[in-house]
């Protein structure tokens, strides 16, 4: 499909994100629930952030158990090259910097030989301190069970 094509097809869809249209409202669906199996409902906006790309944002949400989910998907190409976007953190509110980073972006940090590398975390609207502590949750996922499973081989 041609890239004019694309925009055809796409441009009913995906709208320039405008916080004065009343007329962008997520869009509703009823889904499952993956927690308690029961039904919730899913919210999606699709939407465009000018000199950005074209994004689906996600919401799910439990009336049973409370369980929400959220998730920033990219709906565009991801393109042949990327751009570098660099952040010195001075100050404690600096942390607090919000940043959309989509699944197929890495994030490094030198000073700590620390890499999350691209395809790893859900494309996500968070701070500098929510992407850390999401890697952070990462890594400590099911480490009981590794540490049973390193235990049981070396006996």
């Amino acid at each position: 499909m041609s890239v004019i094509e694309e925009e055809r097809v796409r441009g009913g869809v995906f709208k320039d994100i405008n916080p004065e249209d009343e007329d962008q409202q997520p869009t509703v669906i009823e889904s499952l629930c993956m927690n308690c199996y029961e039904n919730g409902s899913t919210r999606l906006l699709f939407t465009k952030i000018p000199f950005f790309k074209e994004i689906i944002i996600s919401s799910f949400t439990c009336p049973h158990c409370n369980w929400t989910n959220t998730e920033i998907q990219s709906a565009g190409r991801i393109q042949e090259q990327g751009v570098l976007y660099t952040l010195q953190v001075k100050t404690k509110e600096d942390m607090n910097r919000e940043v959309v980073k989509s699944d197929s972006a890495s994030t490094r940090i030198p000073q700590l030989d620390f890499e999350i590398p691209a395809f790893t975390q859900k494309g996500s609207l968070s701070t500098i301190e929510g992407l850390l502590d999401r890697a952070v949750a990462g890594l400590e996922q099911d480490q009981p069970i590794r540490k049973v499973c390193v235990l049981s081989v070396t006996v």
